[in-house]
């Protein structure tokens, strides 16, 4: 019964319906409605709410340990409005800390002392973060309780089951972290199915069991495989993990095959499905991520998840139900949606337009699409007219915002990638969370304007950053097609200076201890960056002792730098590629006192490191860069790098004459001619 409703409301036409009461928190949308007022809506017996990632910082008045406490008052005023008005638990699977630190732990211990009643139980178990700087020994310390705990609550149990080390393995993965006590695990597990021959047995743990939830299956698996043999055993199990911080109204965080799995989501950040490095795994807004489930078991073991976000205050509108804990026939979340969901849908009068069109850029926008699950998705299939003929180019993709309860209603879709003076055709099509396609399409043509940019010219001008020294002055003046001059902010006192050199006539000078100049980035800035060159003009006074000193940078988790490694004293090219770094070196320490002119590359299959317009090394890695996708972070320094909260590290001291951007890879003989 209650598939027909989740099947027949779009999350546009809940959306619309507005508040059914006056609460601090929004009421359920009409599904919900619906559903708590008919037969279905039995008597609970047990409610509990379930979450994890909470990733709390050191500082007491960081965004997590509010939307901690927030989630903590939220389930209780929730009950409050209910027949069944006790919170008899509080699930988290992992990761309450960013680092383990005693501070970030005591802080979460704190809040949940503090915020949760005498009638509910928590419910806890250790995560990988909690291992960066901690140990198990000290977690258990601090929650006096063992890490591997079975937990009894009106009658129902819970297994929970922490990482023996919590560290990624050879093979890149926390694959074997649970094998060392999967023998007590599973006895916890069978003796929960005999004492009671009927009820679910609930089990968390921090990773997903791969294959089953979202974030634990082909491109996108951050699962492990030490659970799944053991979990096939036992179809009343319901199981929750997190550890990927994909968001949970996303229908394939729950599945079923012979047991119940359910992803639970985060209170820090989304890491969305990259889906094979087609979409952008931090999307615009990620930081805006606070979701948790409540869980209600009814008389008769039924269960029902109400995905709730904290952000907007409001329930998601689609429930998850277990009629039947073991019932494996009739389970719904099966791999079987792959093919039977339903598919996105436009209505006949949905078209698309071009808002904005530059040489190598086109802004869509358009309505979004609907669907009985969530839109996940469009995809932006391009030709280009060559004669008489299309050729085909590479699709676009982009999210929808599904993720977000208040997402836009009109979609902006950013092309990237174009050629100039070039005709397009453009097709868009919506998809669903199981990759099934609108049969409606909308559908356009549009050209692309010619270039201020020569890219083919023998001695290229930068686009993107251009900073040179001129009359006692930095500046920064890229020629481009978007108009864009960036201003320079300057830290520490950068000199200016006249020199000798004729090659190097004005230069700036940086001390190695605070001096740098920082560049402000957007996100659209960086989505014009999926391949690129970085270049400096520089002389180094002093090697580094301790880190790298960048000479030019933004890495921060990704991006790109130049900069020297202080213990071979080489210099090094970085650069973020699908979200993870592509090392190249010189094979010879670089000379101090001596101008050099470095080049980074990258054209979406090769990067390569040229010093005084010779290669020095080159390394394959197909995708595209990556960049920081924070706000304070989205920065380039130069005589520096950029770290947490737009402050430099890694300073460099020296000179440096020239630093450049450019949004494509120069060739060689580009490089060649650019240099001394």
């Amino acid at each position: 019964m209650l598939d027909r409703w989740f099947q027949t409301e779009s999350r546009r036409s809940f959306l619309k319906k507005g508040i059914l009461g006056a609460s601090l928190f929004y009421l359920p949308t009409k599904l919900y409605a619906e559903y708590e007022t008919s037969s279905e809506a039995k008597e609970v017996v047990l409610r509990f709410a379930a979450f994890s990632d909470a990733h709390l910082k050191k500082n007491a008045d960081c965004v997590e340990a509010d939307r901690l406490k927030r989630a903590l008052k939220f389930m209780y005023e929730y009950s409050r409005e209910r027949e069944y008005k006790t919170v008899d638990g509080m699930l988290v699977a992992g990761d309450f800390s960013d680092n383990g630190l005693d501070e970030e732990l005591f802080l979460f211990k704190k809040i949940v002392d503090e915020g949760l009643q005498p009638e509910t139980t928590s419910i806890l178990c250790m995560g990988n973060h909690e291992f960066h700087r901690g140990t198990k020994k000290r977690w258990e310390e601090i929650f006096d309780r063992p890490s591997n705990k079975t937990y009894e609550v009106k009658g129902f149990r819970f297994v929970g089951l922490s990482p023996e080390v919590g560290v990624r393995r050879n093979n890149g993965s926390h694959e074997g972290d649970y094998l060392y006590a999967l023998d007590w695990f599973e006895k916890e597990i069978k003796d929960a199915c005999e004492a009671d021959l009927d009820k679910p047995v609930f089990v968390f743990h921090h990773y997903h069991v791969t294959p089953t939830v979202y974030g634990s299956r082909g491109e996108d698996d951050w699962g492990i495989k030490d659970l799944y043999d053991t979990l096939q055993k036992y179809p009343r199990v319901v199981d929750f993990s997190g550890h990927s911080h994909y968001p949970i109204n996303d229908p394939r965080s729950a599945w079923q095959g012979r047991f119940t799995a359910f992803g639970t989501g985060t209170l820090s950040y989304f890491e969305m499905g990259g889906e094979g490095g087609r979409y952008d795994k931090f999307p615009r807004g990620y930081q805006r991520a606070a979701q948790l489930y409540i869980v209600e078991v009814h008389r008769d073991n039924s269960i029902v998840l109400k995905p709730f976000d904290l952000i907007t205050n409001t329930f998601f509108d689609l429930v998850y139900v277990v009629d039947k804990p073991g019932d494996i026939d009739n389970y719904a979340y099966t791999d079987k949606r792959n093919k039977t969901s339903a598919k996105p849908a436009w209505s006949d009068d949905a078209k698309a337009s071009v808002v904005d069109c530059g040489p190598t850029e086109v802004a869509l926008k358009f309505p979004q699409a609907t669907c009985p699950d969530v839109v996940h998705s469009y995809r932006v299939d391009l030709s280009r007219r060559i004669g008489d003929n299309w050729e085909k180019r590479p699709s676009q993709y982009f999210w929808s915002e599904y993720y977000f309860n208040d997402c836009p209603k009109e979609m902006r879709a950013e092309l990237i990638n174009l050629e100039q003076e070039a005709k397009y055709r453009l097709e868009i099509t919506a998809l669903n969370p199981f990759f099934r396609e609108s049969e409606k399409r909308l559908s356009l043509e549009t050209e692309t304007p010619k270039s201020v940019v020569d890219k083919d010219a023998p001695f290229p001008k930068p686009d993107v950053l251009d900073v040179k020294f001129e009359n006692g002055k930095a500046i920064n003046s890229p020629i481009n097609d978007w108009k864009q001059q960036k201003e320079l902010e300057s830290f520490g006192s950068p000199s200016i200076v006249e020199t000798d050199d004729a090659k190097n006539k004005h230069v700036g000078v940086f001390n190695g201890k605070e001096d740098r100049y920082r560049i402000k980035f957007s996100e659209q800035d960086y989505r014009r960056l999926t391949r690129g060159t970085v270049a400096i003009r520089f002389k180094m006074d002093e090697y580094p002792t301790k880190s790298n000193a960048v000479v030019l940078g933004n890495t921060q988790g990704n991006g790109t730098s130049l900069e020297i490694n202080p213990k071979t004293q080489c210099l090094e090219f970085w650069v973020g590629i699908n979200n993870q770094y592509v090392i190249l070196s010189t094979s010879e320490k670089i000379e101090l006192g001596k101008w050099l002119d470095a080049f980074g590359t990258y054209d979406g299959k090769v990067a390569v490191l040229y010093l005084d317009g010779k290669e020095v090394a080159r390394k394959e890695a197909e995708g595209k860069m990556t960049h920081p996708t924070q706000d304070d972070i989205r920065a380039y320094c130069v005589g520096a790098d950029i770290t947490t909260g737009g402050n430099g590290s890694g300073f460099f001291k020296g000179s440096i004459a020239r630093a450049s951007v450019f949004s494509w890879s120069l060739s060689a003989e580009q490089i060649a001619n650019l240099s001394r």
